[in-house]
């Protein structure tokens, strides 16, 4: 049995995702395009599960990712650590999924980003002199396991980019891509602090410092 993006009764499509031009001076490979009825609600603070899915065109959409996020600046944010996954110092999670969308896009897959979030119920809350009844949002956390456990039961393991959840490691050349990156960063790093400690000293020794440096240099 198959479970697709259609089967689902409580997400809804808020954007997509696309590759950017021969224009981009990024190191992004893609952008974000979403749809603007749910321009409110994609930039909303309340809790959200997100939902990956390729779609082959005019083929049901493939859920490839459930996750969640708590993050300020609503699912525009949380997409936007995704789409920033080639720069800084990313973890392994956001320079990976950054590079199977961009794969999906290239393979000419369409790709989607769905959400889900909770609305408050009424529940009734102790004090410490009575209980009232109050409206709450559902943990997160909570629906993220049930969405998980929901798919797990129809296809029997996780989606396939929940790797850490599946206990399964990245695709070989993503993690040596991302071994790459952040061995170059280290090196940029190490780089960037010795030029200002050499700044420091011309600073504070003036000529002379720099006269002893000219002077090892040629010897």
């Amino acid at each position: 049995m198959s479970l697709t993006i259609e089967s689902v009764k409580t997400a809804r499509l808020v954007g997509r995702c696309v590759l950017r031009g021969a224009e981009n001076k990024t190191k992004q490979l893609w952008k974000m395009q979403w749809v603007p009825e749910h321009k409110e609600l994609v930039k909303g603070n309340a809790g959200r599960i997100y939902l990956m899915v390729s779609r082959t065109k005019d083929k049901p959409g493939v859920i490839k990712k459930i996750g969640k996020s708590e993050c300020k600046g609503g699912m525009a944010n949380t997409m936007a650590f995704y789409q920033g996954g080639l720069g800084g110092s990313p973890s392994v999670r956001t320079f990976g999924i950054h590079h199977l969308i961009a794969n999906e896009l290239k393979a000419g897959n369409e790709f989607e980003i769905w959400g889900i979030w909770s609305s408050p119920v009424k529940v009734q809350v102790p004090g410490l002199f009575e209980t009232s009844e109050m409206l709450v949002t559902p943990s997160i956390h909570c629906m993220e396991d049930k969405c998980r456990e929901d798919y797990k039961k129809i296809m029997g393991d996780f989606p396939p980019w929940n790797y850490q959840e599946r206990g399964a490691a990245w695709p070989k050349d993503i993690y040596e891509m991302y071994q790459k990156q952040i061995a170059s960063r280290k090196r940029t790093g190490k780089a960037a602090t010795a030029k200002k400690a050499s700044k420091k000293k011309e600073a504070h020794y003036g000529d002379a410092w720099l006269d002893a440096m000219h002077a090892g240099a040629a010897q």
